[in-house]
């Protein structure tokens, strides 16, 4: 997964942010530089001006969202797909916006949108020197955050959460969205990256999206940033996340064997950061001896037949 800060209008976010959007078209012009490992769930924060302070004028990131697709066209074809969810009242504010920011001054044949959903805005920016990382003036457009610092994005949501969500969006919107919850998903999708990537073989995978598919039409779930298996449930008060085994195949003791270590790590990386979401195993049949070792383990677990 990636995490990823992009150089972003002022007016377009301030539009957003007194409108309390919760899904929002992020347009570019340039659709040639793609981002490296950037996934359906993962996190673009606005890095945005007008915020610049200090000496290097800074720039300062006022929230964030999630990606959760492309889209592209004509500026006209597409101010009529989405209106006011590009940022801005109308469709002439939309086009006076576009030739100011091209370089050419004219309108482009084609641009690029980022749809972005579960929109954040702080009450105030925060400055990435306040987490001790410093980002170059030279930055044009964006930079991958957790490239130097692993843990960076989840720095800045726990500092979003001591500034707290701007309260006129919140008002707006009412929202349920939980910056803990989206801190959360960033440390459980980098664990999922650095150690249980492709772990299993293609018919494991076949198995377990044909099982998580099923469940995920009961239930308000979302496959973590990449992912074909494991899965999260943003519930009232925390995040709780899952990860199938499938005990109907021959080789399900390995099947086993990697969702018990998974959920141990999971479990660990969440407490080490006092949080209080959940981990479970998802089983798709009752099997004692999977059962009993969760329970001697102490993982929590659910019995789900399709």
């Amino acid at each position: 997964m990636s995490s990823i800060a992009y150089i972003t209008n002022h007016e377009m976010i301030e539009y957003h942010r007194l409108h309390g959007s919760s899904e929002i078209v992020f347009w570019r012009f340039s659709g040639q530089r793609k981002f490296q490992n950037f996934h359906h769930g993962d996190y673009l924060f606005f890095l945005t001006k007008g915020t610049e302070k200090g000496k290097e004028k800074e720039k300062g990131i006022v929230g964030y969202a999630r990606y959760s697709g492309d889209s592209s066209g004509s500026v006209k074809s597409i101010w009529k797909k989405y209106g006011s969810k590009c940022g801005y009242g109308s469709q002439q504010q939309f086009i006076k916006a576009i030739l100011k920011y091209h370089k050419q001054h004219t309108l482009p044949d084609k641009i690029y949108c980022l749809i972005l959903e579960q929109v954040i805005i702080f009450q105030s920016p925060i400055y990435l020197s306040e987490l001790k990382h410093h980002i170059s003036k030279r930055v044009e457009s964006y930079i991958y955050l957790d490239q130097e610092d692993s843990e960076l994005s989840w720095k800045i949501m726990k500092k979003g959460m001591e500034i707290g969500i701007d309260l006129w969006s919140t008002f707006v919107e009412k929202r349920d969205t939980v910056i803990q919850n989206d801190a959360d998903i960033i440390s459980i999708q980098q664990l999922r990256d650095r150690y249980t990537k492709d772990i299993y073989t293609n018919y494991e995978k076949r198995r377990i999206a044909t099982f998580v598919n099923q469940i995920l039409k009961d239930v308000n779930g979302v496959y973590l940033s990449g992912a074909e298996n494991d899965f999260f449930v943003p519930e009232s008060t925390c995040c709780h996340f899952f990860i199938p085994c499938i005990v109907t195949i021959k080789a399900w003791r390995r099947s086993l064997l990697i969702a018990t270590a998974k959920a141990k790590l999971y479990q660990q990386a969440l407490t080490d950061k006092n949080s209080s979401a959940k981990v479970s195993i998802i089983f798709d049949d009752k099997n004692n001896e999977a059962i009993q070792l969760c329970e001697k383990l102490d993982i929590s677990f659910k019995i789900i037949k399709i």
